[in-house]
């Protein structure tokens, strides 16, 4: 879907500028100065999703010479590229990389057309999760195929929902499974599996971390699983869990939540409640894209939740 398909919402903020007169104020706040290539032929687009801990604003940008102080006092902030071609500090940056920055960092960039990309704040500095260890910076990383094409769905994927959901009490509801996903595909792009191999000596000790997270996953029963909320529990860090996770059962920390989060859906569908939905049981469980969940229970269960339910209703 194009960006520019995306209309605003009580939930999604939009802002379209027809002219640099009507982007210059929005920008000085921002802490940037543009000069403009093209003056004659400006267009630029801007949607702004909040999210619990986080701040996503996707920007379709124009011909220009930018010189701005990037960066934040409290946190991380990402730079995405999703059809983007510029050079920013010297460096030439594509639609295969990612640029994390941590700090005020000065920042000098040269977009010679139209560039769309993703702005991504979290008020963690996210090294619990493993994503890099320098102190202060611009660092841009290239991304594998897989990660990167994973990514780039989930965030297009949130930003049509939020367009097209006129309920803020229903978002609220599915915003901590939305930026679960989203870290999801962050944890993918920035902790590959080879990144998480055990040393020596180590697999009895991630053997029992399993243990410790397959309890807690028991005694939460059917409430959505998230990986801070279970690392905080079991008094590790969120990349020690995936260490665990991957050492021992040879998968990332949330394909093997994912995987019990369709178990625990599977056994709702065939509890045979009255009243019981697909839709329902897929948000009550973290599920917020049905598509989504509806691939992955046909992938892990050989038929659709719709089947599993129309079954249990007939026995």
């Amino acid at each position: 879907m194009p960006v520019r398909w995306l209309k605003p919402s009580r939930i999604l903020t939009i802002e379209r500028f027809t002219n640099f007169d009507q982007f210059r104020p929005t920008e000085v706040l921002g802490g940037g100065t543009s000069t403009p290539l093209e003056p004659r032929h400006f267009s630029a687009f801007r949607a702004s999703l909040p999210l619990p801990d986080s701040l996503m604003v996707m920007q379709r940008s124009f011909a220009r010479h930018l010189e701005a102080d990037i960066g934040i006092d409290r946190g991380v902030g990402l730079l995405v590229p999703l059809a983007a071609h510029s050079v920013v500090n010297g460096r030439e940056i594509d639609n295969s990389m990612i640029g994390l920055v941590r700090g005020k960092v000065p920042m000098r960039a040269i977009e010679q057309h139209a560039n769309t990309y993703l702005m991504l704040r979290f008020n963690s500095d996210m090294r619990h999760r493993g994503w890099t260890d320098f102190n202060a910076g611009l660092e841009f990383y290239r991304l594998a195929d897989e990660p990167r094409h994973r990514l780039r769905a989930a965030i297009l994927d949130m930003f049509c929902l939020a367009s097209s959901c006129n309920d803020p009490g229903q978002f609220e509801a599915i915003n901590r499974p939305i930026q679960e996903t989203l870290l999801g595909a962050l944890d993918a792009a920035f902790v590959p599996d080879a990144a998480l191999r055990a040393r020596p000596g180590s697999f009895d000790r991630h053997r029992r971390l399993v243990e410790g997270l397959d309890e807690q996953t028991t005694l939460l029963g059917g409430a959505p699983l998230y990986s801070d909320d279970l690392a905080t529990t079991l008094n590790v860090s969120v990349r020690t869990l995936q260490a665990a996770v991957q050492t021992v059962h040879g998968m990332s920390l949330h394909h093997y939540l994912r995987t019990k989060r369709l178990w625990t859906a599977r056994k709702q569908l065939v509890s045979r409640s009255t009243g019981l939905t697909v839709k329902a049981v897929a948000l009550a469980n973290g599920f917020w894209h049905m598509g989504d969940f509806a691939k992955s229970y046909k992938s892990a269960f050989c038929e659709s939740p719709s089947e599993t339910l129309a079954r249990a209703r007939h026995l």
